[in-house]
């Protein structure tokens, strides 16, 4: 098992920082990923993407499969595994780029690495600002990452992976158990009248 800072085992870039406010527009040339395209449990909704003109040269903050995005700007500080090719696809600001160095670390469990209790309390004390708290990308570079080996961490993948599936497959049932005991008691009223 080895510990190592960030900065020694990924690459971190800042997100897409527009001059002003990002204008979207229906014939935009690049998606931009914010804040608001994820949900409570931090999974991202592409199909909530923005298409806008980028100012700067997009490849500087283009977003690749295997790259983990960091929320450094927010209420909550979480990480994200981008799993899907997502072309012409840019990260906001608020966000930190992280692309692995080696192929001796996962990047879906570096994501899961970022997202547990100790690294959040200790990023939480690191953290600038009130209500809407800032992570410095020093600061994030100094994170302490245990990387396991490969065996080890492609087991934590696979369990996480597994329990993501399990609360998409209980919200959807939640949700259709919602949608039957409205239609039943709008059939019970129906049949009242």
């Amino acid at each position: 098992m080895i510990r190592a800072d960030l900065k020694s085992i990924a690459d971190i870039q800042v997100g897409y920082q527009a001059r002003d406010r990002v204008k979207e527009s229906t014939r935009g040339t690049h998606y931009l990923i914010q804040s608001k395209d994820f949900d409570s449990l931090h999974r991202l909704h592409p199909e909530n993407l923005i298409t806008f003109f980028p100012e700067r040269n997009p490849e500087n903050y283009s977003v690749r499969k295997k790259d983990v995005l960091f929320q450094a700007r927010g209420v909550e500080h979480f990480a994200y595994c981008i799993e899907d090719d997502l072309s012409d696809t840019l990260a906001a600001g608020s966000f930190y780029i992280l692309r692995m160095q080696s192929k001796e670390l996962l990047p879906l469990y570096l994501a899961w690495w970022l997202n547990q209790a100790k690294a959040q309390a200790w990023l939480r004390t690191q953290a600038r600002g009130t209500g809407i708290s800032f992570i410095s990308k020093h600061t994030l570079s100094r994170l302490q990452i245990t990387i396991p080996p490969l065996t080890i961490q492609k087991k934590v993948v696979k369990i996480v992976t597994l329990a993501r599936r399990e609360q998409f497959l209980l919200d959807r049932l939640a949700q259709t158990r919602l949608r039957l005991v409205e239609a039943v008691c709008i059939k019970a009223i129906a049949n009242y009248e």
